[in-house]
C-alpha cells in the first residue's frame, strides 16, 4: 500500500503523523508525508474573514497530483483545522476517488461528525489501527472490517462504529517518528516542495518555541498520556475512553536518546530540543536520573520541556538542569480554590503550585524564565476567582513569563460538557472552531493579567491594584465613563490597525517571516505599505 499523510498544523513536526509513517515503513507500506501549513487554523489571520477553502485552487492542484498514485489518503486533525480538513478530503473524495481516513483529537471526540466527510475515522492512537486498515485494503477485503478495534467506518449508506482498543503499553514497540527526507513534502510560499534540509531547517527554526529562544528546535515526545485528568483538557476524553487501562506510558530512555542522536547526525544544524509529553515529570526518579545521564553525555544540547505542579522535585528538577534544560512550561492555570475544584486541580493547589515555583526559581542563575500558562475568561469566574489568580501571581517568586489563554471549551473535554450543560454554548463554529485562544474581553483584572505577562510588572503595585477597595472604585459606575472612553479609544486604534489591506500586508510579512528567519521587527520590515 502508498499512503500519504497529510498535515495542515503550522508547526511541521507532527509526532503522531511521523509515527504512523515509520511504524507503516517497518512494516513495508510506502508513506508519503506532506505537511500544507494553514496559519489560519492557528490564528495568524484572524482579523481577516477566512473561508471555509483554507488552500487556493493551484496548491489544492499541486496536492492532487502527489497523492493522485496513492492508495489511502490519511488526515490528521485538531478542532481549528476542521475546515482545512474538510477541503482537503473533497478534493481527493471527488477529484480522485481514493479513500480518506482522518485522526486525531477531533476525529476522535467528534466521529460521528467527521464520517460524514471520510470514508474511515481512527479514534485515539492509530498505528496498530491503520497497519490493520492497510492489511485489509491491500487484500481487498474493504468490506470486512469489524474486528479493527476502534475504527468508524461506512459500509454502504451505514456507519459502523467498532469497539474501542487498548492502549499499546511497550511504546518501544513503535519506531522513532519519520523525520527522514524521503517523499516527504511541505507548502512553502505557494508551492508544495519536496523536503530538503534547507527547507527542513527554516521549518524547524520558526516552530513555536524554536521562535521563543532563536534556536532550530526538535520536538518528540518521551511518552504519552498525562497523570492529570483536567477538565479543560483532552486527557479527561481520553483517560474516559481508555478506563481501566494503564494511561500514561514511556519510552525507556535508550529509545529516546537513540532517535536523538540519530536525528543529530543526520541534521547537525539542529541546537535545540523540545520534549512535549504533557508532564516529563511523570517519570520514575531513577529513570529520569539515568536520562539525564545519558542525554547530557550523547546529546548535550538546550532542552524545553513541560511540567506540572506536584510533580517537580528539586531532586528532578536539578538532574535535569544539569543535562541542559534551558526553560520549563509549568501549567498553573488558576488561583481560585474554586475553579482549581472545577478543573480537577485541587491536588495542585496554590501550595504545590509556590513550591514547584520555588525550586524553579533556585536554578534561575541557569535557565530561561519559566513559562507559566494561564487560563481565564471562563463564564464560571467571579470577581473574586480573578482577583485569586491576580494574588497567586503577586506571590509567584520572579523571573517569570505568563502564557495567557481565552478559554475555549473545545469538544470532547469535560468542561465542554459542562458548558453546554449550563446554556455557555451557542454557536460552536464561531465560539469554538474559529476561536482563538488569545482573543480576550476587555475588564480591569484582565488588563491586570496582561500587564503581569513579562514578569517584570512590581509586585507591591499589583497588590495594591488588587486591593479589594481599589478593585471596587476602578469596576464602579463613577469609573464607567473614563472606561469606556479608555476602551473606545483602543477599539479605535484596532480598527485602524485592521485595516484590510494593512492587514494582509502584515500577515505577508509575518508568514515570510516565520520561514526565512527574520525577527519580529524584521517581519513588521516585510510587510509591503498599505499605500
Amino acid at each position: 500500500m502508498k499512503v500519504s499523510l497529510i498535515s495542515p498544523y503550522p508547526d511541521v513536526t507532527n509526532y503522531g503523523l511521523r509515527s504512523l509513517s515509520s511504524t507503516l515503513r517497518a512494516a513495508g507500506h510506502e508513506t508519503q508525508v506532506i505537511c500544507l501549513p494553514d496559519f489560519a487554523g492557528d490564528g495568524e489571520f484572524v482579523h481577516i474573514k477566512m473561508s471555509e477553502d483554507r488552500y487556493p485552487q493551484q496548491v489544492i492542484d499541486q496536492y492532487l497530483e502527489l497523492v493522485s498514485k496513492s492508495d489511502l489518503v490519511g488526515i490528521t486533525l485538531m478542532t481549528h483545522y476542521f475546515d482545512s480538513a474538510k477541503q482537503l478530503t473533497r478534493a481527493v473524495r471527488e477529484q480522485l476517488g481514493k479513500p480518506v481516513i482522518w485522526g486525531g483529537f477531533h476525529p476522535s471526540v467528534r466521529p460521528d461528525e467527521c464520517i460524514a466527510h471520510a470514508d474511515y475515522v481512527a479514534i485515539g492512537d492509530a498505528e496498530d489501527l491503520m497497519l490493520q486498515l492497510c492489511e485489509r485494503l491491500q487484500s481487498g477485503d474493504s468490506q470486512r472490517l469489524h474486528d479493527i478495534k476502534s475504527l468508524v467506518w461506512r459500509k454502504g449508506t451505514d456507519v459502523v462504529r467498532n469497539q474501542p482498543g487498548s492502549l499499546e503499553q511497550e511504546l518501544d514497540r513503535y519506531p522513532a517518528p519519520d523525520f527522514g527526507l524521503e517523499d516527504h513534502h511541505m507548502l512553502f510560499e505557494g508551492q508544495i516542495l519536496p523536503v530538503n534540509k534547507d527547507l527542513l531547517r527554516r521549518y524547524l527554526h520558526n516552530g513555536t518555541v524554536s521562535r521563543m529562544f532563536g534556536r532550530t528546535g526538535y520536538q518528540t515526545m518521551t511518552g504519552r498520556g498525562c497523570p492529570h485528568a483536567c477538565t479543560y483538557c483532552g486527557n479527561s476524553f481520553y483517560r474516559d475512553l481508555y478506563k481501566r487501562q494503564r494511561y500514561v506510558r514511556f519510552r525507556s530512555v535508550d529509545h529516546v536518546i537513540g532517535e536523538l542522536v540519530e536525528v543529530k547526525r543526520e541534521y547537525p544544524f539542529i541546537d535545540f530540543v523540545w520534549f512535549s509529553d504533557d508532564s516529563f515529570f511523570g517519570r520514575p526518579l531513577p529513570d529520569l536520573l539515568r536520562f539525564a545521564e545519558e542525554y547530557k553525555t550523547k546529546v548535550g544540547d538546550p532542552f524545553y520541556l513541560l511540567g506540572s505542579p506536584g510533580t517537580i522535585t528539586e531532586e528532578k528538577y536539578s538532574a535535569m538542569v544539569d543535562a541542559g534544560l534551558h526553560c520549563i512550561q509549568m501549567g498553573v492555570e488558576h488561583g481560585s480554590k474554586r475553579i482549581q475544584k472545577l478543573f480537577k486541580r485541587s491536588t495542585m493547589g496554590n501550595d504545590k503550585i509556590l513550591k514547584s515555583a520555588e525550586v524553579i526559581t533556585k536554578y534561575a542563575d541557569r535557565t530561561a524564565p519559566p513559562q507559566y500558562d494561564l487560563i481565564y475568561d471562563l463564564a464560571y469566574e467571579t470577581v473574586e476567582d480573578k482577583l485569586d489568580t491576580l494574588r497567586l501571581i503577586s506571590e509567584l517568586p520572579k523571573p517569570y513569563r505568563l502564557q495567557v489563554f481565552s478559554v475555549i471549551y473545545y469538544p470532547g473535554t469535560s468542561l465542554h460538557t459542562l458548558a453546554v450543560r449550563d446554556g455557555l454554548v451557542n454557536d460552536e463554529k464561531a465560539e469554538i472552531y474559529d476561536r482563538m485562544f488569545f482573543e480576550r474581553h476587555d475588564s480591569y483584572t484582565n488588563t491586570l493579567l496582561f500587564l503581569t505577562r513579562t514578569g517584570r510588572f512590581p509586585h507591591g503595585l499589583l497588590k495594591v491594584l488588587i486591593d479589594r477597595r481599589v478593585v471596587d472604585l476602578m469596576m464602579s459606575d463613577y469609573m464607567a465613563p473614563a472606561g469606556n472612553v479608555a476602551k473606545a479609544a483602543i477599539r479605535g486604534l484596532r480598527a485602524a490597525m485592521r485595516n484590510p489591506a494593512l492587514e494582509r500586508a502584515r500577515a505577508l510579512g509575518t508568514f515570510k517571516a516565520r520561514l526565512t528567519g527574520m525577527t519580529g521587527a524584521d517581519a513588521g520590515a516585510a510587510a509591503p505599505s498599505a499605500d
